[in-house]
């Protein structure tokens, strides 16, 4: 299970999404996206649009009707092939439409792959759906397979992938193992960015094993993040405004890139303890190391903010000689012991002892799961 209380799903809905809340929404998302989830400006942008006319209604899970078709959107490629071509609404709506057709019904929501993204609040807007309130990740993750449903058993098919020309690719039947190859695969030969369509389930299967209310808190570390940037502030002030840990606050020394697969790293010396730190990445945050001791590592939720406009920061943002603040924030919920080759440090090739959290300052306040 993937708990974090032994309390029933709630039935109650938080209020709707209006182009109001994107900013709260986008800030939230860049943090809990733990440095993935693809480039969130200009999804912010079209999402202001597609809201400008009517709101998305957010339900728990547990609120429709437990036979309501629930599938899972998002937008899947290259963080540069992303970065440059605007997605088209469209495509998303045509996705889920046809990932729901192939199971065997109609769409009765939208659901949210991983945290970072915002691109199933635009399915939903442009569908006139609800959206779920929660995600499948907790985070974001670099493969299709790591997810809360995978670790439940369930095979991510039907899976519908919508290139830029409309070009559209239905895959009926896939196995957790071969559904990151094949998605790969085919977003590539679509031109290395696509819409996705995935995990069409009932939403009394994903009230049982989703995470719970990601959108909700989602919404509420951004208002936090965009109350502290305006703010400014200290470090420290910064990890107590988002209720988190704070890792290191330095510059970044040097960056060695990843290869395909497997992960490259960052160091940064902390100018508050001249401590060495090294943040091991893909298109995410994988771990943090202080002087050679594991202080957070995946899947936790590690995330970077430039310190001088308070701006989180994506893994392939980061720069030599750029300055930022590392941060591990409270987990969206708690994931079981045996999903661990699945979600931590080994499924990334790293070989790491288990974080260790930092001997307590006297006076010093605890890290709190945002409210």
């Amino acid at each position: 299970m993937t708990r974090t209380s032994a309390e029933a799903p709630s039935t109650v809905s938080p209020a709707p999404l209006t182009a109001a809340r994107v900013p709260a929404l986008a800030a939230g998302a860049t943090l809990l996206g733990s440095g993935g989830g693809g480039e969130v400006a200009t999804g912010a942008l079209l999402l202001s649009r597609e809201l400008a006319g009517a709101p998305v209604p957010l339900l728990s899970a547990a609120a429709p009707a437990p036979d309501t078709l629930v599938v899972h959107a998002g937008l899947v490629g290259a963080p540069d092939v992303l970065a440059e071509r605007l997605a088209d609404p469209d495509d998303f709506a045509h996705a889920v439409r046809t990932a729901a057709e192939v199971a065997g019904g109609s769409a009765g929501a939208v659901g949210v792959i991983e945290i970072g993204g915002l691109n199933a609040v635009v399915a939903a807007a442009r569908l006139g759906l609800p959206l779920v309130d929660g995600d499948l990740m907790g985070r974001a993750f670099p493969r299709i397979d790591q997810t809360v449903a995978a670790v439940a058993g369930v095979d991510p098919a039907p899976l519908v992938l919508v290139g830029p020309g409309g070009d559209t690719v239905v895959v009926r039947e896939c196995s957790r193992r071969l559904a990151e190859r094949l998605l790969r695969a085919n977003v590539l030969a679509l031109g290395g960015a696509a819409a996705l369509a995935v995990h069409p389930l009932p939403a009394a299967r994903l009230a049982a094993i989703g995470v719970r209310g990601s959108v909700s808190a989602c919404l509420r570390l951004g208002d936090r993040l965009l109350t502290a940037r305006d703010a400014g502030g200290t470090p420290e002030g910064l990890a107590e405004a988002l209720g988190a840990e704070l890792l290191a606050a330095g510059r970044v020394e040097e960056i060695v890139p990843r290869q395909d697969l497997t992960p490259g790293w960052a160091t940064l010396t902390d100018g508050r303890t001249g401590a060495v730190v090294r943040v091991d990445l893909l298109d995410e945050y994988l771990a943090v190391t202080v002087d050679g001791v594991t202080r957070a590592a995946a899947p936790q939720i590690i995330a970077a903010v430039d310190p001088s406009g308070r701006r989180p920061l994506r893994a392939d943002q980061l720069r030599t000689g750029g300055h930022l603040i590392l941060l591990h924030l409270p987990p969206l919920h708690t994931w079981p012991s045996d999903a661990e080759p699945l979600v931590g440090p080994l499924a990334f090739g790293l070989d790491l002892p288990p974080p260790t959290a930092p001997a307590p300052r006297p006076g010093a306040s605890s890290p709190r799961t945002p409210s």
